[in-house]
């Protein structure tokens, strides 16, 4: 008897206790997730805002061209690119080029000739100038750059066509003008320079009637032509 009584006392103890742990269970479970439910707003990081997939795609189909430089505002100009030069031909100095190719000296006159290389009688189409290997070569009269060849006897040649003649520019070392151009009195042609058959440096200058037919002497055209 005595036992039975005591298993019974102590019976209710232990359902208390358990009620007990549950009641603190639950108790720290809500402490719990409030203090979590307060620490998540900070613990959330910014999202960032994505582009429409079409903008995306647009961005990516649209090449950055290499090594663009910014454009430069109107008011501040680009020091690193000079402005064209024009320029101004003066009549003076081109007349001036002129006379000094009149001051050089006839060294092969118009006409036949006997020949000192070949030993033997040629015509001679023209009058030699000389003067020094480079020497600026002028256009003598307005006209149309028609034509520049080498020829085998008298060398690089430039052919303007005038008014009524064909003035050939030959023996020269270099051309300064091209084909189908229009050139001035006083321009430069070429430069002087030299041939197997005659090797002093000069130009050799020609006059043609323009149908071809027939070749005039120079100081016909050109009377301040040295004698």
């Amino acid at each position: 008897m005595p036992g039975r009584i005591f298993a019974k006392i102590r019976r209710p103890g232990y359902v208390g206790q358990a009620a007990t742990a549950g009641m603190l269970l639950t108790v720290a479970a809500l402490l719990m997730f409030a203090v979590i439910s307060t620490l998540e707003p900070v613990a959330k990081l910014p999202v960032a805002k994505k582009a429409p997939a079409s903008e995306t795609l647009q961005q990516a189909q649209s090449p950055v061209p290499a090594n663009t430089a910014p454009a430069l505002p109107e008011s501040q100009p680009n020091s690193g690119v000079s402005a064209p030069v024009e320029v101004v031909h003066n009549a003076a100095a081109d007349s001036q080029v002129i006379s000094e190719l009149w001051n050089g000296v006839i060294t092969q006159k118009f006409g036949w000739r006997f020949h000192p290389l070949y030993q033997d009688w040629r015509y001679h189409n023209g009058v030699d100038i000389a003067g020094g290997e480079g020497k600026i070569v002028p256009a003598l009269v307005n006209g149309k750059v028609v034509e520049i060849y080498t020829d085998k006897q008298y060398g690089l040649t430039v052919v303007v066509e005038s008014d009524n003649y064909l003035i050939y520019y030959s023996s020269l070392a270099s051309v300064a003008v091209q084909e189908n151009t229009l050139i001035k009195r006083g321009r430069p042609i070429g430069s002087m320079g030299i041939t197997l058959t005659e090797p002093e440096p000069h130009l050799h200058l020609a006059v043609q009637t323009k149908d071809k037919q027939e070749y005039l002497a120079p100081h016909e055209v050109f009377p301040n032509i040295p004698e």
